[in-house]
């Protein structure tokens, strides 16, 4: 399966600068998720690279590589990217509400492809659950992912939230 489209009509997404390329999947809240105003119900956003990789769970190209079948998948997206193809699939960032934690679940590959192709910002989700972060955290894999305002959801405060939430509401992608 691509990771990689053609296209580059540019829906824009209101608060999140970078509009994402066409051609990139667009992830759909099936709820409040999405930015207030995003007339695409999105809940993916273009993050700088730099910003994305502070939560990286492996490093591709480091201890964390496949050997060469690493080197070769980035090299082909890298390539590719070049030629004019974008990220097709957006990287998922995996976050947990009680630990206020995230760390890079998928898209590590993709991650170091765009940086080696020059690019600046990659397209990212943004899933919450109940996975386990305090190891992870505990561990240093991930970094503070913080809700800036979990009650627009739950105003009486009993835990509710999306399942999938844009970027935009969180502190640390503003």
């Amino acid at each position: 399966m691509s990771v990689l489209g053609r296209q580059w009509e540019q829906p824009t997404i209101p608060g999140m600068g970078l509009p994402v390329p066409g051609g990139t999947h667009l992830k759909k809240s099936g709820g409040l998720g999405h930015m207030p105003g995003d007339v695409h119900k999105s809940i993916t956003a273009m993050l700088p690279i730099e910003q994305v990789k502070k939560y990286r769970e492996v490093d591709r190209e480091g201890k964390d590589s496949y050997g060469d079948i690493s080197k070769k998948n980035i090299s082909n997206i890298a390539n590719d990217i070049k030629q004019g193809g974008v990220i097709k699939e957006p990287l998922i960032l995996e976050h947990n509400t009680k630990t206020q934690w995230g760390y890079l679940g998928e898209g590590h590959h993709r991650l170091a492809a765009a940086e080696k192709a020059g690019l600046t910002h990659v397209p990212v989700t943004v899933y919450s659950g109940s996975s386990d972060m305090a190891s992870r955290k505990s561990s240093g894999i991930g970094a503070p992912l913080t809700l800036m305002n979990p009650k627009q959801w739950d105003p009486n405060d009993r835990g509710y939230q999306p399942k999938e939430l844009h970027p935009g509401h969180f502190k640390e992608m503003q």
